[in-house]
């Protein structure tokens, strides 16, 4: 079996990510542990709201697939990340506002754009949140609402031949988005008696803390300077074609 760039994202994150690696050359595979759940609470007053924040492209989802016909597209957007602005603009917003560097790069950006008391800033989120937004809002005087927009849980019932590639030793580097994933991505190695693996496989992480939740024993680990997706497979196209060149390397040294 080929090597591959496993990809350990929810499916849909997985497969936009195989399309643009493989117009970059890099055969990868997905292995989504995690899925995303949709949920429906009530939205508030859209006049109380002076802004929206998104930290992720699914919570723009999660929101459009609930508010109904009430006209939200006014509100200026705050977004982390191109993917995310994207999605809020084929959403219908007017008003986008971009950050980088994960949550804590739009806060800035909110800070230059949305006076103190102008109103109230809506944060449709996933119920498990790596960045705390609204207490960084708040520390600045801001009047923030969190609401509980989708869930990201643990897939079940992987099939055997999602695992396949793990098995027959052909995976030499695994894209990690988010500490919880690289954490079930772990403990998978250990239920299916893989650990040993670790050694032979690079770890891309999209930042300090999910390196650290994965702990050690890699091959090697490659952090992306901002928890951004670009970074992530600029590093894993890099890694993969300079593997394929070594490989390549080895074997003329070996038949010479």
């Amino acid at each position: 079996m080929a090597q591959v760039i496993l990809n350990i994202r929810p499916a849909a994150d997985s497969l936009r990510d195989a399309a643009t690696l493989s117009r970059r050359g890099v055969v990868s595979a997905c292995l989504p542990l995690m899925e995303i759940a949709m949920l429906a609470p009530p939205l508030p007053n859209v006049q109380e709201i002076c802004g929206l924040v998104f930290t992720s492209r699914h919570a723009v989802s999660a929101f459009v697939a609930g508010m109904g016909t009430v006209d939200w597209a006014r509100v200026p957007a705050f977004v982390v990340g191109n993917a995310t602005a994207a999605a809020a603009r084929a959403a219908g917003f007017v008003s986008i506002f971009t950050g980088s560097g994960g949550g804590a790069g739009l806060v800035p950006v909110i800070l230059r754009h949305v006076p103190v008391r102008e109103g109230r800033i809506l944060w449709p989120a996933a119920g498990d949140k790596s960045f705390d937004m609204a207490m960084a809002l708040t520390a600045h005087g801001y009047d923030v609402q969190t609401l509980d927009i989708y869930v990201a849980q643990p897939r079940v019932n992987i099939a055997m031949n999602e695992i396949e590639p793990l098995r027959e030793g052909a995976v030499c580097g695994v894209i990690a988005m988010s500490s919880r994933s690289v954490h079930l991505f772990c403990q998978l190695l250990k239920e299916q008696r893989l650990d040993s693996r670790r050694t032979e496989i690079t770890l891309i992480a999209g930042s300090q803390s999910i390196a650290n939740a994965a702990g050690s024993g890699w091959r090697q680990i490659h952090v992306a300077g901002k928890p951004r997706r670009s970074r992530l497979l600029a590093i894993a196209t890099l890694f993969y074609h300079r593997q394929h060149e070594e490989q390549a390397a080895s074997m003329v040294t070996d038949d010479g």
